[in-house]
């Protein structure tokens, strides 16, 4: 459920003192009111926190020689097709213009994009890698751009986390039956920082490959990151009272769950909490905490999602 969950949780913060005045959020969000009679309740572990976060500001990443030479080979370019190369990057275009790879050094990212192939059932894809074959694949291409296992967030296992999914395409034919088309496989991951997820552009990556096992998109921002300032985590009881001061607000919920009079409600218990970061459209990268918690609203128990500071903002 974790792993469900995090994707869909946001953050609103700024530079300094974000629970009281939020900079920029991921989603809407709705601030949880102050109440000092709110029962909150922690019935959860803290082992996952570390004894101090760090705020991170976002740098340009250098792609070295050799990436851009192995991004070359898996994207089928060469010399001649390079449309730009300066300090902020280098950019290709195949002959025919229908195939682009941008890799920019201020952002520390890489796009590469081509038009999708037209199928039908007399034309399937053919050669597209099995779901066996894409752990090595991705593990292969991690490799070739020189990022690190230990950067991708872990699963429960605490092995990297990897999303793999595939599109299809069933085609109904005249004499009865059907035929399934899978255009590409894709797998999608996050970057961590010290085993905190980062939610946000700047640590995402979206890899699908297509027909004979060539790379069809890279989607892949991951810059450099400079400690820029560090303050100590909260403990529970420090959290709790964020909750009674009105500093939290409320993150993923279910549709069903619908409009929730936070004013009426009896008790909050925190099942789960995970440290994570967000950067949204900042030079910095900001720590905070995600909940995932059961809510009494008087009527009926409900999961919420609750977004909260996780350090000590008056040691920054």
């Amino acid at each position: 459920m974790k792993k469900i969950i995090i994707i869909i949780l946001f953050l609103a913060v700024c530079q300094m003192g974000f629970s009281q005045n939020p900079r920029w959020k991921y989603i809407d969000d709705t601030p949880i009111p102050a109440r000092a009679d709110l029962d909150v309740r922690w019935e959860t572990s803290t082992k996952v926190f570390p004894p101090k976060m760090w705020i991170y500001e976002l740098a340009p990443r250098k792609f070295s020689p050799k990436v851009i030479s192995n991004l070359m080979f898996m994207c089928s370019f060469t010399e001649k097709d390079k449309v730009q190369q300066d300090t902020n990057g280098v950019a290709f275009n195949s002959s025919d213009g229908l195939r682009t790879l941008a890799i920019s050094f201020l952002s520390g990212s890489i796009h590469y994009d081509m038009p999708e192939p037209h199928f039908s059932p007399t034309n399937l894809a053919e050669g597209v890698p099995k779901m066996s074959e894409m752990p090595d694949l991705t593990k292969n291409f991690l490799q070739k751009v020189g990022i690190q296992h230990s950067e991708i967030t872990r699963d429960t296992n605490g092995a990297p986390h990897f999303s793999f999914w595939e599109p299809f395409t069933e085609y109904y034919l005249k004499g009865g039956g059907s035929i399934t088309n899978i255009e590409f496989r894709a797998v999608v991951f996050r970057r961590s920082v010290n085993g905190a997820e980062i939610l946000g552009n700047p640590g995402y990556c979206e890899l699908r490959f297509g027909e004979h096992g060539k790379i069809s998109k890279i989607d892949f921002t991951w810059p450099d990151l400079k400690r820029y300032q560090s303050a100590p985590t909260l403990k529970p009881d420090a959290i709790i009272r964020l909750l009674h001061e009105g500093k939290a607000r409320q993150g993923a919920t279910l549709d069903s769950v619908g409009y929730i009079d936070w004013m009426s409600v009896k008790s909050v218990t925190i099942k789960q909490a995970w440290p994570c970061y967000f950067a949204g459209d900042s030079n910095f990268l900001y720590p905070f905490l995600a909940l995932w918690t059961t809510v009494d609203t008087g009527h009926r128990i409900v999961e919420v999602g609750i977004d909260c500071p996780i350090i000590d903002e008056t040691k920054l």
